[in-house]
Formats: structure tokens, C-alpha cells, sequence
């Protein structure tokens, strides 16, 4: 039977799903700063005024200024002492879930089962309704395959590769299998703003920005300039032997004859420009379209793949 194009609404399941990443927190706190044990349980340190911001300020269940709801004062001038009711930080969470379902109803053009429907709710929640449009091309051309795929594209936050958010997108495409999603039992931190493919710290990748990541593009660095050097100092010799020896069509022929070697040796070093201009093109393409990333198994010496936290055991959602 064919699956037909309807408007879900979140399961149970997920919602169990989203908390749990979330956290509930009463107060405003910066969700780049690692929370601290406190009598025997991590917890996240309050943010107060006058504090520096490392990444976004969030309050109750993951909510922060990007959501719908409204609470009346944006967070970075939030009255000292303010705190929410976990209550009403469900409340807030509906309203902002509200949002999410319609962006994944109304951008997801083909049908889908309320496990991916749960999948792309949770992402969308977490990355935002710009990356799920990227997210979701595939999907839309009816690729299924290739969407559970590019979860694993969004797990950095202003750069860096966070557990949390790779552990969150392995729950996401385990919704997506319509299968067990695993919570954590504890904190796990994330990044409300995560990063798309091909960004760093939010700003379009260069090669310069993945050169200091990768020694295949710090190789390749050193070869181009390597081959630059070459070819512009073997031609600059050719020419000016020209410029001052060739006064005829016999001498210009001599001159090249007698130049045959350097000439070869500037053509190939031409050549080996372009072949690493490609390849650099090639990798960067790579990155944009999530298939390497920073952190890539070739790259000992990447940004570090830690937030802070030690993760606890894991137990599946609820069915």
C-alpha cells in the first residue's frame, strides 16, 4: 500500500525525545558553557548580566529567542532572579514544537511515516527550519536514503563537533527507522545553533579555513606554491632570454630548442597547479555537502569532538 501526504502531529515518542535532549532548566544559562556537578548532578550554571555569551542563551526546554514563543524580554535582558515552572516550560515547548511541526508539514513535499515525521520535528527544532530545507532536498526528489544520511552532516555548533549533538542525531535517525531512540539519562550538552555544512563558526567555509584541519590540503598547499615558485622562475628566464637574444625566427626556434627542459619543467609545474586547485575544489565541495567534515578520519588534529561531558548510560524512549 502507498503511503499518502498527510499532515502529521508529534508522537509521544518524540516529545519524550525532545526533553530529554533539552533538559529542563528554570533559568536562563548559556549553552556553550558545560554544566558543573552540583551535589552529585550536573547541572547548567545560571547566565547573569554582564556575563559573556559563548554560545546561545536558553531557558526550560531548550527554548531561546529563534522560537515562537514570545516570553515579553529577550533572554540577554532577562529581570535578575527569573526563573520558569516546569509547567510552563512545557507550555513554551508546545508553542515552540507548533512551529516545527508546520515548517516539516509544509516543506516535506513527499509522503513520510510518523517516525521520519518525529525525526525531522526533533531536527528542526534543534537546527532550525533553514537547515531543514537543506536537510530534506533529497527527500524531496525521493531520496530517502539520502536524507537519514545528512543527519550526520549537523553535529558541530560555532565550529566545533559536539558528542551531544552526534548523539542526537543518531537518536533522530533511529526515529526515522521508526525504532528505539535512546535518551540520555543525564545532560548531554548541545548547540541550539548548529552549524550547517560547509560553515564554520556560521560563515562559508574557505580552503584556508580547512587547511589548518586537513594535511591532505596543507600538502597540496605546499605543493601549488611549491609549483608556482617553479613555474614562474623557469618562465620568467625563458622569456627574458627572448626578450634580449631572439632578433629572428632562427634564433626565437634556437632559443626554444635550448630552453626545451625549462619549458617542460614550467608547463608541468602549470599543470600541477591545476590538478591541486581541483582537488581543493573537490574537498571543499566535499565539506559543503556534509561528506567531509571537521573531524574527518584523515585529520589527527582536528577541533576537538568533546563538550565537556561524560556521557551517561542510555535507555530507550518509551514506546
Amino acid at each position: 500500500m502507498m503511503l499518502q501526504k498527510v499532515n502529521h502531529i508529534p508522537s509521544a515518542k518524540v516529545l519524550d525525545f525532545v526533553k530529554s535532549f533539552e533538559t529542563f532548566v528554570p533559568y536562563v544559562y548559556d549553552d556553550l558553557r558545560a554544566p558543573i556537578r552540583i551535589n552529585g548532578r550536573l547541572q547548567y550554571r545560571e547566565w547573569k548580566k554582564g556575563d559573556p555569551i559563548k554560545g546561545t542563551l536558553t531557558i526550560g526546554y531548550g527554548h531561546t529567542d529563534a522560537a515562537k514563543y514570545k516570553l515579553g524580554f529577550r533572554l540577554k535582558d532577562v529581570p535578575a532572579g527569573f526563573r520558569i515552572t516546569e509547567e510552563k516550560a512545557r507550555e513554551i515547548l508546545d508553542v515552540d514544537l507548533d512551529e516545527c511541526e508546520a515548517d516539516v508539514n509544509t516543506l516535506v513535499l513527499v509522503p513520510i511515516t510518523q517516525g521520519q515525521f518525529d525525526a525531522l520535528l526533533s531536527f528542526t527544532f534543534n537546527c532550525g527550519a533553514g537547515n531543514l530545507r537543506s536537510l530534506i532536498v533529497p527527500l524531496n526528489k525521493g531520496d530517502y536514503t539520502g536524507t537519514r544520511r545528512k543527519f550526520d552532516s549537523y553535529i558541530r555548533s560555532k565550529g566545533k563537533v559536539l558528542r551531544g549533538l552526534q548523539r542526537r542525531r543518531d537518536g533522530e535517525q533511529a526515529l526515522w527507522d521508526d525504532g528505539d531512540a535512546y535518551l540520555p539519562v543525564d545532560i548531554v550538552h548541545h548547540g541550539a545553533d548548529v552549524d550547517a555544512p560547509g560553515t564554520i563558526e556560521g560563515k562559508p567555509a574557505t580552503v584556508a579555513d580547512l587547511r589548518p584541519y586537513s594535511r591532505k590540503l596543507r600538502t597540496i598547499g605546499r605543493t601549488k606554491l611549491t609549483a608556482g615558485v617553479t613555474a614562474v622562475t623557469t618562465t620568467a628566464k625563458v622569456v627574458t632570454d627572448f626578450v634580449s637574444q631572439a632578433q629572428g625566427v632562427s634564433d626565437a626556434v634556437n632559443l626554444v630548442q635550448a630552453n626545451a627542459t625549462l619549458l617542460v619543467v614550467a608547463v608541468v609545474a602549470l599543470a600541477a597547479i591545476v590538478v591541486c586547485a581541483i582537488v581543493e575544489g573537490w574537498t571543499l565541495d566535499d565539506f559543503f555537502n556534509g561528506r567531509w567534515f571537521l573531524g574527518g578520519a584523515d585529520e589527527p588534529d582536528d577541533l576537538p569532538v568533546d563538550d565537556g561531558i561524560v556521557d551517561g548510560s542510555a535507555e530507550p524512549v518509551a514506546a
